[in-house]
């Protein structure tokens, strides 16, 4: 118990002094168990070593982006500028329409963010923020590649020093829960991936046949905050239905009707099938992680909530209930110690 308590200390003494980082390490894990589960098949098929298998996908994905982004980014990053530059528009319309209705004019002050409008700042302030933002956007991401490639490409040395901070006697329980961690991780981030390709792609089908302007981007939005399950999919319908009631409004209610026919399909057919064999995740839990995790640490923390509870749930499950609460008599007691210690008085 004392080397679980030293174990932890530090780790959340790191999260009051400096949480973006332990959050930024987590993330990092999740690339390197993307990254290993991908290699892994490959190195047992091939004979190649991990190191090997590994570049091989690292260069295999990359080379897929690089042809994605020659295909499709002129024109993602035209429709993108289009949108960015309508949203705020749009809103300052549906602000002028509301003025008659006082709720409406009070939810549209709680909701909107303040750096859409600009408030008190020049175009070139909001270049500038803009542009600040997104280098350290991709300043962040490197990081956590490369985090997520040092781990994934020799994971030994981490996991050994991590086993050894903890008693001998728990060195072989730990070991099993960590594998049962990384099944779990490696599930769940297989499912996201494959519920975000057909969120992307159904909602590009779906606005192009509802004629949908800036289908392509709005398609992308929806992909990518499918990693954030319950809150990515209603963010992600926003600046579609803003959009729709700006340029068309006969087209809210089918655009509206579309987002949550793909988020019904995705939640309760989609996610159950490729990910049961990862960590079932009640939503009305995964709903307060994403609160708890969102006031504390922000977007990032919302981003993390599902994977960071995922594991938390297998922690919980292994360790506490599995290996101390049902492995006595109920109160945590050892069922071995017990008759023990009892033999030993007689004697």
């Amino acid at each position: 118990m004392a080397s679980l308590v030293v174990l932890v200390l530090p780790v959340l003494t790191l999260l009051w002094l400096a949480p973006q980082v332990p959050l930024f390490a987590f993330a990092g894990v999740l690339v390197a168990v993307m990254l290993r589960g991908a290699a892994a098949p490959i190195a047992e098929r091939t004979g190649l070593p991990a190191w090997g298998a590994l570049l091989l996908v690292v260069t295999a994905v990359g080379a897929l982006l690089w042809v994605g982004c020659r295909a499709a980014a002129p024109a993602l990053v035209a429709e993108a500028e289009t949108l960015y530059d309508s949203l705020p528009n749009l809103v300052r319309g549906l602000r002028d329409r509301a003025t008659d209705y006082d709720w409406v004019t009070w939810v549209l002050d709680v909701a909107e963010p303040r750096f859409l409008l600009g408030y008190g700042r020049t175009a070139a302030g909001i270049a500038a923020g803009a542009a600040a933002g997104t280098i350290g956007a991709l300043g962040n991401a490197l990081v956590v590649f490369l985090l997520g490639f040092y781990l994934a490409a020799q994971p030994t040395p981490y996991l050994s020093g991590l086993r050894r901070l903890l008693a001998p006697s728990l060195r072989a329980p730990s070991e099993s829960i960590l594998r049962d961690c990384g099944g779990a991780l490696r599930w769940w981030i297989g499912g996201q991936l494959i519920a975000m390709a057909l969120v992307g792609g159904l909602s590009w089908i779906g606005l192009i046949l509802i004629g949908m302007p800036l289908a392509g981007v709005l398609a992308v939005i929806a992909a990518l905050l499918g990693f954030i399950p319950i809150v990515g999919p209603v963010l992600a319908a926003v600046p579609a239905v803003l959009l729709a009631l700006g340029q068309d409004p006969p087209l809210v209610l089918p655009v509206a009707a579309l987002y949550v026919a793909i988020q019904v399909l995705e939640g309760n057919v989609v996610t159950p099938l490729v990910q049961s064999r990862a960590v079932n995740l009640p939503p009305g839990l995964l709903l307060v992680a994403q609160l708890t995790l969102g006031l504390l640490f922000g977007l990032l923390g919302v981003a993390l909530a599902a994977p960071l509870a995922a594991v938390t749930l297998v922690v919980v499950r292994r360790g506490y209930v599995e290996g101390w609460l049902e492995a006595g008599d109920g109160n945590g007691a050892d069922p071995v110690a017990g008759p023990r210690r009892a033999k030993e008085q007689v004697v």
